[in-house]
């Protein structure tokens, strides 16, 4: 068990090989969750993990595999309550405010919108972004849905060229969205 009354800012770099019991994360404002999936991570793991951080307003994930493709990884979530991979996370994170991933830890996108998007969230980014189909949905699913979002930030994969973001970026700005003072910023 780890006790962390006054831990403001917390960066895990880890596979889960094990359960971690975090308690008293009230004055947590950011947390950098770094998951290297293995063949030994426990999938239980992640719950506790993810349940001891359900407060944060600022939060950077990122699951590093070379073996493992997307929906594997997401698998890793779905133990948070039953559902599927970030979709389900977003649900347990009321408070979040800032969010940054890479675009394959979004699976799938959640039915009923997590209330952190609706009311919450004001800034989002969005790395590996490619011009494909299932990629540019879900940055629509954001516009439409943020209510108060501020800024959507969106990096580029390495191998998407610069007439491709421009593909992006005009398909994003014709695209309907729920907040007004909305920034979208492609590089």
């Amino acid at each position: 068990m780890i006790d962390t009354p006054n831990l403001a800012y917390f960066k895990y770099l880890d596979s889960i090989k094990a359960r971690y019991s975090i308690e008293n994360l009230q004055s947590l404002v950011k947390a950098d969750i770094y998951l290297f999936k293995t063949d030994y991570t426990r999938q239980g793991g992640a719950t506790t993990l993810f349940r001891g951080i359900c407060n944060v307003p600022s939060l950077i994930l990122w699951v590093t595999s070379l073996e493992i493709p997307c929906y594997d990884l997401c698998r890793e979530y779905s133990y948070i309550r039953g559902g599927k991979g970030l979709e389900t996370l977003l649900s347990s994170l009321p408070a979040l405010e800032k969010l940054e991933f890479s675009q394959e830890v979004l699976c799938f996108l959640p039915e009923n919108v997590p209330s952190c998007l609706l009311y919450k969230l004001k800034a989002i980014k969005i790395t590996n972004f490619t011009d494909e189909k299932h990629c540019i949905g879900k940055a629509k699913y954001f516009l439409k849905n943020g209510g108060a979002l501020q800024k959507l930030t969106i990096l580029t994969a390495p191998d998407v060229s610069v007439e491709k973001q421009l593909k992006i970026s005009n398909v994003l700005l014709a695209s309907p969205r729920e907040s007004k003072q909305l920034c979208i910023l492609i590089v």
